[in-house]
Protein backbone atom coordinates (compact mmCIF):
# COMPACT_ATOMS: atom_id res chain seq x y z
CA UNK A 1 0.00 0.00 0.00
CA UNK A 2 2.75 2.11 0.87
CA UNK A 3 4.84 1.78 -2.69
CA UNK A 4 1.29 2.42 -4.87
CA UNK A 5 0.95 5.67 -2.45
CA UNK A 6 4.25 6.41 -2.82
CA UNK A 7 4.02 6.05 -6.88
CA UNK A 8 0.67 7.94 -7.03
CA UNK A 9 2.41 11.06 -5.62
CA UNK A 10 5.09 10.85 -8.19
CA UNK A 11 2.68 10.83 -10.89
CA UNK A 12 0.68 13.57 -9.02
CA UNK A 13 3.60 15.58 -9.08
CA UNK A 14 5.15 15.49 -12.64
CA UNK A 15 1.21 15.82 -13.95
CA UNK A 16 0.23 18.89 -11.63
CA UNK A 17 3.17 20.78 -10.32
CA UNK A 18 6.39 19.05 -12.00
CA UNK A 19 7.33 20.49 -15.58
CA UNK A 20 5.69 18.76 -18.42
CA UNK A 21 7.88 17.33 -21.08
CA UNK A 22 6.49 20.37 -23.82
CA UNK A 23 8.10 22.78 -20.93
CA UNK A 24 11.14 21.19 -20.60
CA UNK A 25 11.77 21.05 -24.10
CA UNK A 26 10.99 25.08 -24.59
CA UNK A 27 13.23 25.45 -21.44
CA UNK A 28 16.16 24.21 -23.04
CA UNK A 29 15.58 25.47 -26.55
CA UNK A 30 14.87 29.19 -24.39
CA UNK A 31 19.04 28.56 -23.59
CA UNK A 32 19.99 28.16 -26.73
CA UNK A 33 22.08 31.05 -28.77
CA UNK A 34 22.25 29.27 -31.86
CA UNK A 35 19.36 28.03 -33.76
CA UNK A 36 19.64 27.53 -37.07
CA UNK A 37 18.68 25.28 -39.55
CA UNK A 38 21.61 23.56 -41.93
CA UNK A 39 22.92 20.24 -42.77
CA UNK A 40 22.38 16.57 -41.91
CA UNK A 41 19.69 15.60 -39.36
CA UNK A 42 19.32 11.97 -37.78
CA UNK A 43 15.71 10.84 -37.09
CA UNK A 44 15.51 9.38 -33.91
CA UNK A 45 12.24 8.95 -32.32
CA UNK A 46 8.30 9.25 -34.14
CA UNK A 47 5.54 9.45 -32.44
CA UNK A 48 7.72 8.54 -29.26
CA UNK A 49 8.97 5.72 -31.07
CA UNK A 50 12.60 4.53 -31.72
CA UNK A 51 12.99 4.55 -35.20
CA UNK A 52 16.73 5.19 -35.00
CA UNK A 53 17.99 1.94 -36.41
CA UNK A 54 16.23 2.82 -39.44
CA UNK A 55 18.41 5.06 -40.32
CA UNK A 56 16.03 8.03 -41.60
CA UNK A 57 17.40 11.50 -42.41
CA UNK A 58 16.57 14.93 -42.95
CA UNK A 59 18.70 17.43 -44.63
CA UNK A 60 18.62 21.19 -44.32
CA UNK A 61 20.39 23.90 -47.12
CA UNK A 62 19.45 27.23 -44.91
CA UNK A 63 21.28 29.43 -48.23
CA UNK A 64 18.13 27.82 -50.90
CA UNK A 65 15.29 26.75 -47.82
CA UNK A 66 15.37 22.96 -49.52
CA UNK A 67 15.09 19.79 -47.37
CA UNK A 68 15.33 16.60 -48.57
CA UNK A 69 16.67 13.10 -47.03
CA UNK A 70 15.73 9.87 -46.86
CA UNK A 71 12.06 8.94 -45.88
CA UNK A 72 12.50 5.12 -44.90
CA UNK A 73 11.73 3.72 -48.24
CA UNK A 74 11.85 6.98 -50.56
CA UNK A 75 14.10 10.02 -50.88
CA UNK A 76 12.12 13.10 -50.61
CA UNK A 77 12.81 16.45 -51.15
CA UNK A 78 10.83 20.07 -50.77
CA UNK A 79 11.22 23.14 -49.05
CA UNK A 80 10.57 24.69 -46.04
CA UNK A 81 9.86 28.40 -44.43
CA UNK A 82 11.15 29.00 -40.72
CA UNK A 83 10.74 32.34 -38.63
CA UNK A 84 11.79 32.01 -35.01
CA UNK A 85 10.01 29.00 -33.87
CA UNK A 86 7.82 28.34 -36.23
CA UNK A 87 8.41 26.22 -39.27
CA UNK A 88 6.38 24.77 -41.79
CA UNK A 89 7.32 22.33 -45.02
CA UNK A 90 6.56 23.04 -48.35
CA UNK A 91 6.01 21.05 -51.80
CA UNK A 92 7.56 17.36 -50.36
CA UNK A 93 7.81 15.17 -52.99
CA UNK A 94 9.00 11.54 -52.87
CA UNK A 95 10.90 9.13 -55.44
CA UNK A 96 8.93 6.57 -56.19
CA UNK A 97 10.75 3.07 -55.29
CA UNK A 98 8.86 -0.34 -54.20
CA UNK A 99 9.32 -1.36 -50.66
CA UNK A 100 7.84 -3.57 -48.00
CA UNK A 101 5.11 -2.83 -46.20
CA UNK A 102 6.89 -1.99 -42.76
CA UNK A 103 8.47 0.78 -44.83
CA UNK A 104 5.95 2.57 -46.57
CA UNK A 105 4.07 2.59 -43.20
CA UNK A 106 6.93 4.06 -41.39
CA UNK A 107 7.89 6.69 -44.30
CA UNK A 108 4.23 7.23 -44.54
CA UNK A 109 3.67 8.28 -41.08
CA UNK A 110 7.09 9.79 -41.16
CA UNK A 111 5.89 12.71 -44.02
CA UNK A 112 2.74 13.08 -42.44
CA UNK A 113 4.79 14.22 -39.52
CA UNK A 114 6.52 16.36 -41.46
CA UNK A 115 2.96 17.82 -43.05
CA UNK A 116 1.40 18.60 -39.21
CA UNK A 117 4.82 20.31 -37.96
CA UNK A 118 4.00 24.19 -37.44
CA UNK A 119 6.63 24.60 -34.05
CA UNK A 120 10.83 23.08 -33.61
CA UNK A 121 12.10 23.60 -30.31
CA UNK A 122 16.33 22.68 -30.19
CA UNK A 123 17.98 20.98 -27.90
CA UNK A 124 21.98 20.79 -27.71
CA UNK A 125 22.36 17.95 -30.24
CA UNK A 126 19.41 18.82 -32.31
CA UNK A 127 15.88 19.53 -32.13
CA UNK A 128 12.13 18.04 -31.94
CA UNK A 129 8.84 18.87 -34.07
CA UNK A 130 5.50 19.27 -32.99
CA UNK A 131 2.30 19.96 -33.75
CA UNK A 132 1.13 22.88 -31.04
CA UNK A 133 2.59 20.86 -27.76
CA UNK A 134 2.67 17.36 -29.08
CA UNK A 135 5.73 16.43 -30.16
CA UNK A 136 6.33 14.36 -33.49
CA UNK A 137 9.62 13.32 -34.00
CA UNK A 138 13.34 14.37 -32.21
CA UNK A 139 16.75 14.42 -34.57
CA UNK A 140 20.61 14.87 -33.98
CA UNK A 141 22.51 16.55 -36.09
CA UNK A 142 25.01 14.26 -37.81
CA UNK A 143 28.69 15.39 -38.21
CA UNK A 144 28.48 18.65 -36.46
CA UNK A 145 32.46 18.73 -36.03
CA UNK A 146 32.13 19.49 -40.06
CA UNK A 147 29.35 22.00 -40.16
CA UNK A 148 31.11 25.39 -40.65
CA UNK A 149 29.57 28.29 -42.14
CA UNK A 150 31.75 31.69 -42.02
CA UNK A 151 30.02 35.28 -42.98
CA UNK A 152 32.19 38.46 -44.08
CA UNK A 153 30.42 41.23 -44.53
CA UNK A 154 31.47 44.72 -45.39
CA UNK A 155 29.17 47.97 -45.16
CA UNK A 156 29.16 51.94 -45.49
CA UNK A 157 27.20 54.79 -46.30
CA UNK A 158 27.65 53.24 -50.42
CA UNK A 159 28.77 49.97 -49.97
CA UNK A 160 26.96 46.61 -49.09
CA UNK A 161 28.81 43.40 -49.32
CA UNK A 162 27.98 40.43 -47.35
CA UNK A 163 29.67 37.15 -48.57
CA UNK A 164 28.38 33.96 -47.03
CA UNK A 165 30.73 30.58 -47.46
CA UNK A 166 29.88 26.71 -46.58
CA UNK A 167 30.77 23.37 -47.93
CA UNK A 168 27.97 23.52 -50.23
CA UNK A 169 27.65 27.46 -51.73
CA UNK A 170 28.87 30.78 -51.91
CA UNK A 171 26.75 33.54 -51.54
CA UNK A 172 26.72 37.14 -52.44
CA UNK A 173 24.43 39.80 -51.64
CA UNK A 174 25.36 43.40 -52.88
CA UNK A 175 22.08 45.07 -51.61
CA UNK A 176 20.43 45.35 -48.60
CA UNK A 177 17.41 43.53 -48.61
CA UNK A 178 18.11 42.14 -51.46
CA UNK A 179 18.21 38.55 -53.02
CA UNK A 180 21.99 37.09 -52.87
CA UNK A 181 23.27 35.27 -55.83
CA UNK A 182 25.16 31.99 -55.64
CA UNK A 183 27.33 29.10 -56.40
CA UNK A 184 28.13 25.82 -55.44
CA UNK A 185 30.94 25.90 -53.98
CA UNK A 186 34.44 24.07 -55.13
CA UNK A 187 35.96 21.21 -53.67
CA UNK A 188 38.97 22.59 -53.74
CA UNK A 189 38.44 26.22 -52.43
CA UNK A 190 36.43 24.67 -49.31
CA UNK A 191 39.27 22.36 -48.49
CA UNK A 192 41.30 25.52 -48.51
CA UNK A 193 39.35 27.16 -46.29
CA UNK A 194 39.35 24.71 -44.22
CA UNK A 195 42.80 24.29 -44.45
CA UNK A 196 43.08 28.24 -43.30
CA UNK A 197 41.01 27.25 -40.43
CA UNK A 198 43.64 25.17 -39.02
CA UNK A 199 45.55 27.57 -37.85
CA UNK A 200 43.27 30.69 -36.66
CA UNK A 201 42.35 30.55 -32.89
CA UNK A 202 38.87 30.77 -33.87
CA UNK A 203 37.14 31.09 -30.34
CA UNK A 204 39.50 34.00 -29.80
CA UNK A 205 38.67 36.10 -32.77
CA UNK A 206 36.64 38.64 -31.11
CA UNK A 207 40.13 39.85 -29.40
CA UNK A 208 42.20 40.05 -32.75
CA UNK A 209 43.49 44.03 -33.14
CA UNK A 210 42.66 45.69 -36.07
CA UNK A 211 45.62 47.64 -37.77
CA UNK A 212 43.84 50.36 -38.74
CA UNK A 213 40.08 52.34 -37.90
CA UNK A 214 39.83 54.61 -40.89
CA UNK A 215 35.69 53.01 -40.62
CA UNK A 216 35.60 55.69 -37.56
CA UNK A 217 35.51 58.41 -39.64
CA UNK A 218 34.40 56.89 -42.90
CA UNK A 219 37.69 56.65 -44.56
CA UNK A 220 36.63 52.80 -44.94
CA UNK A 221 33.94 50.50 -44.82
CA UNK A 222 33.39 48.74 -41.94
CA UNK A 223 34.11 45.01 -41.77
CA UNK A 224 33.06 41.60 -39.65
CA UNK A 225 33.90 38.48 -40.14
CA UNK A 226 31.88 35.56 -38.27
CA UNK A 227 32.58 31.95 -38.35
CA UNK A 228 30.22 29.45 -36.98
CA UNK A 229 31.80 26.31 -36.04
CA UNK A 230 30.66 23.26 -33.56
CA UNK A 231 27.16 25.32 -33.30
CA UNK A 232 28.70 28.28 -31.65
CA UNK A 233 29.34 31.70 -33.97
CA UNK A 234 32.73 33.71 -33.12
CA UNK A 235 32.93 37.09 -34.46
CA UNK A 236 35.51 39.51 -35.02
CA UNK A 237 36.24 43.08 -33.89
CA UNK A 238 35.44 45.91 -36.64
CA UNK A 239 38.17 46.60 -38.87
CA UNK A 240 39.01 48.14 -42.04
CA UNK A 241 37.31 46.87 -45.32
CA UNK A 242 40.94 45.21 -47.43
CA UNK A 243 42.90 45.56 -43.83
CA UNK A 244 41.64 42.59 -41.47
CA UNK A 245 43.92 41.33 -38.91
CA UNK A 246 46.34 39.45 -39.99
CA UNK A 247 45.78 36.68 -38.41
CA UNK A 248 42.51 35.96 -40.94
CA UNK A 249 44.11 38.06 -43.71
CA UNK A 250 44.66 35.28 -45.34
CA UNK A 251 40.99 33.96 -44.94
CA UNK A 252 38.86 36.89 -45.60
CA UNK A 253 41.27 37.19 -48.80
CA UNK A 254 40.55 33.81 -50.27
CA UNK A 255 36.45 34.30 -49.51
CA UNK A 256 36.53 37.92 -51.14
CA UNK A 257 38.66 35.63 -54.28
CA UNK A 258 36.02 32.96 -54.59
CA UNK A 259 33.25 34.87 -54.22
CA UNK A 260 33.80 36.86 -57.31
CA UNK A 261 32.09 36.22 -60.69
CA UNK A 262 28.98 35.31 -59.02
CA UNK A 263 26.47 35.55 -61.51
Amino acid sequence: MKFIVTVFSAILLRCCWGPSDFQLMLQEDSDITLKELDGKYKINTLSDMDISSLDLSIVFNESTKKVSGFSGCNRFFGSYTSEKNALKFNSLGTTKMLCNEDSNKVEQKFLKALEKANLILFDKNGFSLLKDKKRLLSVTKENLQEQIKIEYTASSRGVYNQIIVNKETVSSLQKRGGEPNRKPSEEKNWKTITEMLKSIDVENISTLNAPSKAFQYDGAAIAHLKITKNGKTYESPPFDHGNPPKEISELVKEILSISENIE
